[in-house]
């Protein structure tokens, strides 16, 4: 049984199957086959942080469950690996300084992926997929999470970079994947390498965060900035949004008694 066959019979949503196959495809690129050490694996897991490295260690238990049950591997190495704690909820917006760090040191598709992420609060895998029709002078498309489908403002900043991209196809095209674009996991890996180089603390998902927190500082107001991360609850909403404490400060001198 291959391993798309497999996942569906173990009830995978078909966003999780197809990012695990792209996962599968890539290891078997770099790796060459499936037959890796423990001590090789949680190496690999090493490099990363977060809810990436989470992502990464469920993948590999999904997939080394499947290489045991038809015969690949003898056993699943990943079962000797602790699971990674899950990171505790909070805004971890990228700060001016370091938005405009990482600005100006990247340029092609790594820059257009900050700007997705920055300009219009993209996902990973919805930058990922991001097409020419998805975007106007005026909005932007965005198919999210649960197939949610949100139209959203256009930053002049977007607009003109998009005149350096094709207005039919995807963005960001691979030859390899079978959806013809790059998977989320690229989108992560090259905006996390570019944050690590300059010695910019966490991965991608603080473009998301540095985008909710500028809407706010810039005077939206929690429902707008609500709509525009599209989030279906304030709750979630919040834990993306920093507060430092000159903010603070400000507003108790606000207060008139």
């Amino acid at each position: 049984m291959d391993y798309i066959t497999w996942m569906k019979v173990n009830g995978a949503r078909e966003r999780t199957i197809i990012q695990r196959e792209n996962f599968r495809l890539s290891r078997l690129r770099h790796w060459g086959h499936l037959d890796q050490s423990v001590d090789h694996i949680r190496e690999w897991l090493g490099q990363f942080e977060g809810w990436t490295k989470c992502t990464y260690y469920g993948h590999l238990v999904s997939l080394y469950d499947w290489a045991v049950e038809v015969g690949e591997v003898a056993t699943n190495p990943v079962r000797a690996i602790a699971r990674p704690n899950t990171p505790k909820p909070g805004p971890r917006p990228l700060s001016r300084d370091e938005i405009a760090l990482s600005m100006n040191a990247a340029s092609g598709d790594l820059l257009t992926h900050l700007q997705l992420g920055l300009l219009a609060g993209l996902r990973a895998h919805e930058i990922a997929k991001f097409r020419g029709e998805d975007i106007t002078a005026q909005g932007i498309y965005v198919i999210g999470k649960g197939g949610q489908g949100a139209m959203l403002p256009t930053h002049p900043h977007l607009w003109e970079t998009a005149q350096s991209y094709p207005r039919r196809g995807f963005w960001f095209p691979s030859t390899r994947a079978p959806s013809g674009h790059i998977v989320s996991g690229t989108v992560t890996r090259r905006v996390t390498a570019h944050f690590r180089a300059l010695e910019i603390t966490g991965s991608s998902h603080r473009n998301r965060h540095g985008y909710g927190t500028l809407l706010l500082r810039g005077g939206a107001n929690l429902r707008v900035v609500q709509e525009l991360m599209r989030h279906a609850s304030l709750h979630t909403t919040a834990l993306y949004l920093g507060v430092d404490e000159d903010e603070k400060v400000a507003a108790i001198r606000s207060l008139v008694a």
